[in-house]
């Protein structure tokens, strides 16, 4: 039997799984800080959300930090679920109490900061993202991506380029103390 290398189409099945979309994690930072105590922020809309989603687990650790609920509710259409954080009244005065006392203790920029202050302790060279996200127990690269952008912008750490090479500085180690 002679077998040719291209799809015949009346055989062919095409599945396409859940599709879930995302609010920026970024986004969805800015907008629970807003958020007052009981108000609902959402995160998802889909079918499911996925365990390694930068967005899901951001609204998961909240959730583990005690910080808010998490819910869902069906869909107008019956197709799938809208995913929310609810601020929980507890969480206004404990967030307000940490950040101030450091704005990062107890998240996931902590222990990334904490890496790369042994990187910045080596000499500073950056690795990829892949393995920053690995050194911090971080679920993605983009995970890391966005965790490294609020390091920067917190004024914690500095990347500087030389030629095709990152390398870090630290500028405050306020998480360490």
């Amino acid at each position: 039997m002679i077998m040719s290398g291209r799809l015949d189409r009346d055989s062919a099945h095409y599945r396409i799984g859940p599709l879930t979309t995302y609010v920026d994690a970024a986004e969805l930072e800015r907008n629970f800080r807003r958020a007052r105590a009981g108000q609902r922020v959402t995160y998802a809309i889909g079918p499911a959300v996925s365990l390694t989603a930068t967005t899901a687990a951001l609204a998961r650790a909240w959730h583990d930090e005690g910080l808010c609920y998490l819910h869902r509710e069906r869909e107008a259409t019956g197709r799938g679920f809208l995913y929310f954080v609810q601020k929980r009244h507890a969480a206004t005065t404990k967030a307000n109490a940490v950040s101030a006392a450091c704005p990062i203790r107890g998240r996931p920029e902590e222990k990334l900061l904490h890496v790369l202050t042994d990187i910045a302790e080596r000499g500073g060279l950056l690795p990829s993202l892949d393995l920053l996200a690995d050194r911090a127990e971080l679920p993605t690269r983009n995970a890391a991506d966005y965790r490294l952008r609020l390091l920067v912008e917190g004024g914690f750490v500095q990347v500087r380029r030389e030629g095709v090479n990152r390398y870090v500085d630290i500028l405050r180690q306020e998480a360490s103390q």
